[in-house]
């Protein structure tokens, strides 16, 4: 018997106030889903600010927040940029996460794609994949002992408390993004060695199909079980899209099909970008995913 599949919806931090985000926060919670997640820029560039908007709240800040809003709903990042920051400084953040969350934090990941605001925070971009690697080393480490030790090529410690640890044993979900669109060999390798899902942004059926069936080889070969959680744009239309619709886009049917599908291939979670808009109809596509699409599926 398949399991129950588990809801979650991105919030679009950069055209949200925090009060907007609470809002929807408690919403979400109120209608049954399983998890709010928030994305992360620190210094985005006017490309990104053009296409996505100016507002982008520290996603650590705003995720302790909603913890402390809400009572049952999962909280979580889609996704951190790793190389963004300090190890320990992300170890630190995400463990008190979890702890104001009572253990609810899910620690989406990635390795980040705008060059541009890697330049601005003076990081360097081609660095950026093994760094995500052994930042994520680094921050397992330090959720592993009180007094933890790491050696590595970008940082190196030993002999300094590091507390409070995270709630979740041996640490919080972690779910490693690619780029949006795309299947990265590099994300795939890193989801099976360091991550506990896969949760790759706006593909299409074919490549989450295509994906899956490449980390299960993979994963085999290490001796490691990992987790699906896509995540695409939900784009529910009042008619019928038929031929040549995207993925997740159309009627309730088409919809809940597509999510009946994605679950069959062992996805626990499907994650939605919502629409575009105002917070009433932010509301309304999650009153719909609740209502409509999920007893559909």
């Amino acid at each position: 018997m398949e399991a129950a599949m588990k809801y979650g919806v991105i919030l679009p931090i950069w055209q949200l106030s925090v009060r907007d985000a609470e809002t929807l926060s408690l919403k979400a919670e109120d209608l049954g889903l399983d998890g709010v997640f928030v994305p992360d820029h620190i210094l985005a560039p006017p490309a990104t600010t053009q296409h996505y908007g100016p507002n982008w709240p520290d996603p650590f800040s705003l995720l302790a927040f909603i913890a402390g809003r809400t009572q049952r709903i999962h909280v979580g990042a889609s996704v951190i940029v790793l190389p963004y920051r300090n190890p320990l400084v992300t170890a630190k953040a995400a463990a008190t996460v979890d702890q104001a969350s009572r253990g609810r934090f899910i620690f989406g990941i990635g390795v980040g794609w705008d060059e541009e605001e890697f330049k601005n925070l003076g990081l360097p971009f081609r660095q950026r994949g093994a760094r995500a690697d052994e930042y994520l080393r680094v921050i397992k480490a330090a959720w592993s002992a009180d007094q933890p030790s790491f050696t590595g090529k970008y940082l190196t410690f030993s002999g300094a408390t590091f507390a409070p640890r995270p709630v979740q044993t041996p640490h919080p979900p972690i779910w490693v993004g690619g780029s949006p669109g795309t299947i990265s060999s590099p994300a795939l390798r890193r989801v099976v060695l360091l991550g506990d899902a896969w949760h790759p942004l706006a593909l299409s059926l074919a490549d989450i199909e295509k994906g899956i069936a490449t980390i299960r080889e993979l994963a085999g070969k290490a001796g490691r079980t990992v987790g699906f959680a896509p995540r695409n744009m939900l784009a529910l239309a009042d008619k019928t899209k038929g031929a040549g619709r995207g993925a997740f886009e159309g009627s309730v049917d088409e919809v809940a099909g597509d999510i009946r599908r994605v679950r069959a291939l062992g996805c626990e979670w499907m994650t939605f970008d919502l629409p575009r808009g105002d917070v009433a109809g932010m509301t309304h596509a999650m009153e719909r995913l609740t209502k409509e699409v999920r007893p559909a599926v």
